[in-house]
């Protein structure tokens, strides 16, 4: 049976630490090992500092996939969307690996990243080193609670992570789509909380939706529950990030389809409806984003070892 990363499916922390990361040329041997080591790394660090609640996710953007496995390629993996709309501009990162690293102790994440630097910094060169935090009682740098329509429970890995009848290669491992979203905190600010309230959908204290709003199907709760209901299920895993300057989110959607964060995507611009679009954009932008597929744990280790004896075919042939 097929392991999963356990950071996929793990529950919100007060920390995170983002890796981006391009591999050099010609390293792919030494990377298939290396990153098949990170796991047995982070889960010592984990048992070191069992209260920090350390866990990780090693992702692999679908640009590069076919360069460091070659011989398979998770069904439909695909870059981050390109759509073409009249509310909003993305720009797209070039990094070859996301390393993420969570737990409750902003401590425990820097000594598990500079385990993790150690071991590859031969074989790569940084893209980018970013880091979110936990804001209040998890919510967004808006006000409002993060995610409400977040899977809970045992669903976070149906929805996440997957199934073995649909693709045994492949099992326990999830389609990851990265962005850091910037917030213009300083208009947001100055609509009022009733204001703020229509575009999210849904009220900033309880998280009540928003009654007989003439504006409700433009909201951003509206529009994630339309993807939702059209299928396009993800397990979020979000952070608020800040300086001085800037203001915004890293966010991670995981989904064992990997059609779904497409269709999301798609709902919240407003390619789905016309007219309708999610008006929470109209205060953000991205300005780096990417498409990566996590693999199980268990393919990492095959790969590393070039045992492929439980796929349907000898896939080094």
């Amino acid at each position: 049976m097929a392991r999963e990363q356990l950071g996929i499916c793990a529950e919100a922390n007060l920390h995170g630490s983002y890796l981006l990361c391009n591999a050099l040329d010609g390293q792919e041997a030494a990377l298939r090992q290396k990153l098949s080591r990170l796991p047995q790394l982070l889960n010592r660090l984990s048992e070191h500092f069992s209260e920090a609640m350390l866990t990780a996710v090693v992702a692999i953007s679908s640009h590069y996939w076919d360069t460091l496995y070659p011989w398979q390629r998770p069904a439909d993996l695909q870059a981050f969307p390109e759509f073409a709309s009249d509310h909003f501009a993305v720009s797209h990162s070039t990094a070859d690996l996301l390393i993420q690293v969570r737990s409750d102790r902003a401590d425990v994440n820097h000594i598990a990243l500079q385990q993790v630097y150690q071991l590859i910094v031969s074989h790569v060169e940084i893209v980018d080193h970013l880091f979110g935090f936990r804001y209040l009682d998890g919510r967004q740098l808006t006000g409002f609670v993060d995610a409400p329509l977040n899977p809970r429970g045992q669903l976070r890995r149906k929805v996440a992570l997957v199934d073995a009848a649909i693709s045994p290669v492949f099992a326990g491992g999830s389609y990851l789509h990265f962005y850091r979203i910037l917030l213009d905190q300083q208009h947001w600010l100055m609509l009022s909380a009733e204001q703020q309230a229509e575009i999210m959908g849904y009220q900033k204290v309880d998280g009540k939706v928003v009654p007989n709003s003439d504006y409700y199907e433009n909201s951003h709760l509206a529009c994630c529950q339309v993807a939702q209901e059209q299928g396009a299920l993800l397990l979020q895993q979000n952070m608020p990030f800040a300086t001085l300057q800037l203001q915004g989110a890293l966010q991670l959607s995981f989904s064992a389809d990997s059609q779904a964060f497409s269709r999301h995507w798609g709902q919240r611009l407003g390619l789905n409806t016309p007219g309708i679009y999610d008006r929470l954009l109209d205060f953000c932008r991205i300005d780096l984003a990417a498409a990566f597929f996590v693999p199980s744990l268990s393919y990492m280790e095959a790969a590393a070892r070039g045992d492929f004896s439980n796929t349907a075919s000898n896939l080094f042939e």
